[in-house]
């Protein structure tokens, strides 16, 4: 599979009314748009999960190799933690969907689109807050 690698990331939670809808159908545009050969997920709760089962309805598996989750060996950021699981996925994709929450406190998720950047893969971020 030489075609376009989708990692798909983001907080854990979405506090802004609507917030899991609005994800849901950036995570859809972004499969349908680029149809990507995998799709890659760092197996966190939140976005992470909501795009494993998004692709899954899609037909990506791990088992054939169309689904690829990278989760961490260790819950902290390093040694073998977080860190390290980030970085795999930023390098194993062509193009990253970073979604995350406007109350975000942490940032792992942007740090990943950050290394996917430097890496040479496109990213797109976006942000869900309130609708005004």
């Amino acid at each position: 599979m030489d075609g376009p690698r989708l990692a798909i990331v983001g907080s854990t939670d979405l506090l802004a009314p609507g917030g899991w809808d609005r994800a849901d159908w950036l995570i859809r545009q972004a499969i349908v748009r680029l149809r990507p050969d995998v799709v890659i997920s760092g197996g966190a709760p939140g976005i992470d999960s909501l795009a494993e089962y998004i692709a899954g309805q899609f037909g990506y598996t791990e088992a054939a190799g169309s689904m690829v989750v990278h989760r961490p060996q260790h819950q902290r950021w390093r040694p073998d933690g977080f860190e390290a699981r980030n970085l795999l996925i930023a390098r194993d994709c062509t193009h990253l969907l970073r979604i995350s929450c406007y109350r975000s406190r942490t940032y792992g998720s942007g740090w990943t689109a950050d290394q996917a950047e430097r890496a040479g893969a496109e990213v797109v971020r976006r942000v869900i807050g309130p609708i005004e």
